[in-house]
């Protein structure tokens, strides 16, 4: 589907959002589903994604979501293809994410070395805002969940959640050490989600 919203909708996109915001699905029912699928995080380490969006969810709010466009492994274009061609994809992941932890802002970090990608992520963003997807009130349902995109600057390492934190917050992308993991201590110290592109996309 590209970037075009009505083609994405047109083969059931955003459905299972308004499932979820329509009541079908409670955030622990995601989660529990999450567990059954045994999701794993598509970034490299492998971290069971329902285990680490219950652990922010128990967390003390506010929390916050992030997705890692970093991708920075020599010839790996797998977060690259979501970005460019199927920006929808994930973003609805991203959303469905953010309804089931109980968060209202988000981040996606995309290395300003795509700059169609994050052109492209602009887009997607401006047509699921005008549809009323995506910021207050989403589909009226008194959901609020907005994203900003951050750029970095191609640095390696902020390709590891920390780091990545570190350069979301605006300091130099350096790991840190854990505990206390994102899930409790993240950006600017409130509880974080972080995935990759493909794991929010799945």
């Amino acid at each position: 589907p590209g970037i075009d919203l009505a083609a994405y909708r047109a083969g059931g996109g955003y459905g299972v959002l308004e499932a979820c915001l329509a009541g079908k699905y409670s955030a622990d029912e995601i989660i529990a589903r999450l567990d059954e699928t045994a999701l794993r995080g598509l970034g490299g380490a492998g971290f069971l994604t329902g285990r680490k969006w219950r652990m922010v969810r128990d967390a003390p709010g506010p929390r916050l979501l992030a997705v890692n466009g970093d991708e920075s492994e020599p010839g790996t274009f797998k977060d690259r293809h979501y970005l460019l061609a199927d920006p929808h994809r994930f973003l609805e992941g991203m959303l469905i994410a953010a309804y089931a932890i109980g968060c209202t802002h988000g981040f996606i970090y995309v290395r300003a070395e795509y700059p169609i990608a994050v052109r492209h992520v602009h887009i997607a963003l401006h047509q699921v805002r005008e549809r009323g997807l995506l910021g207050t009130d989403i589909l009226g349902t008194g959901f609020n969940f907005d994203i900003e995109v951050r750029e970095g600057a191609g640095a390696f390492v902020c390709g590891e959640e920390t780091a990545l934190i570190a350069s979301i917050e605006g300091s130099r992308g350096i790991p840190r050490p854990r505990p206390p993991f994102p899930a409790v201590k993240g950006y600017m110290g409130k509880p974080t989600n972080i995935n990759n592109v493909e794991t929010f996309a799945n």
